[in-house]
């Protein structure tokens, strides 16, 4: 496991100034008086003092968000992908799906197999699944059509062209003018800086899920339902999975965990500690 960054109070020191004149003992006196008193915001036991959590909540977060409850008003009910690599793809179109829903007050259920014909055809590719960046091109250049006109495949088949009547229901959802929002551009290299992982929060905050990609684990633990942190060395690359909530809890690595929906087996929801996002997660995007 990576071992966690830390941060230590320092002194903040005034801007150097001429000193008057002081006998050898006063002088004496004032830099034991300098050396030993305390730093702002430390222990008197402790100097050094340690922040306990990176993701330190801003005044104007609450310690808590949960969309769930939305995405059941708007009977956006869990997905599963089956055996197919159609994880981005499921997770670009459930944020499309909620911006919509949002905007109009309902949306039906949208075709994965439509978005993913349409990155490939906006991006010259056969590829099963994709980029965040790709499904978005192909969504801005052909929409969406409903999941009725277009049902998910359970094997793919890259010379399947849509019907007629999918391309005509698709471009009747290029007419909502959604947005696409980057918090962090595709990098497998990097995860999560502190300030991206705020951005995340308030999005949610705001009332918006969080596409996220991540390396994930070669082999899933879970306690409690909380995904549990493991070595570089252990995850692959990747999976992708739809943030819907957070909750800040001092006792889960990096002071709280995420709230996301997974498409991958059971299609369950899942916890994700926040210090899990700040090692693995490579690349974070939202719909509005």
């Amino acid at each position: 496991m990576k071992m966690k960054r830390v941060f230590y109070s320092g002194r903040n020191f005034p801007q150097r100034r001429s000193l008057p004149c002081f006998t050898s003992l006063g002088l004496g006196l004032l830099l034991s008086l300098l050396l030993v008193a305390p730093c702002p915001g430390a222990s008197t036991s402790d100097p050094m003092a340690v922040s306990t959590s990176r993701a330190s909540r801003p005044a104007s977060l609450p310690d808590v968000v949960d969309l769930r409850p939305q995405f059941e008003q708007y009977n956006l009910a869990r997905s599963r992908q089956g055996s197919r690599p159609t994880c981005s793809a499921f997770t670009m179109t459930g944020a499309i799906e909620f911006a919509l829903a949002k905007r109009q007050g309902h949306c039906p259920r949208l075709s994965v197999e439509f978005l993913n014909w349409a990155a490939n055809k906006a991006c010259g590719d056969q590829e099963d699944g994709g980029f965040f960046s790709d499904l978005w091109k192909g969504y801005t250049n052909a929409g969406i059509c409903t999941a009725q006109e277009w049902s998910y495949q359970t094997q793919f088949d890259p010379s399947l062209p849509p019907a007629s009547e999918a391309l005509a229901d698709a471009q009747t959802r290029l007419t909502p003018a959604l947005h696409l929002h980057w918090i962090k551009e595709w990098n497998v290299n990097t995860g999560l800086s502190d300030t991206e992982l705020q951005a995340i929060k308030r999005a949610l905050n705001d009332g918006w899920p969080v596409c996220g990609g991540f390396r994930w684990p070669k082999k899933e633990e879970w306690t409690d339902n909380v995904l549990q942190m493991c070595p570089a060395d252990a995850v692959r690359d990747g999976h992708s999975v739809l943030l819907v909530g957070y909750r800040d809890d001092s006792a889960q690595p990096g002071g709280g965990v995420f709230i996301f929906r997974n498409t991958a087996n059971t299609g369950r929801d899942g916890l994700m500690p926040y210090a899990y996002a700040w090692d693995y997660m490579n690349d974070a995007v939202w719909v509005d």
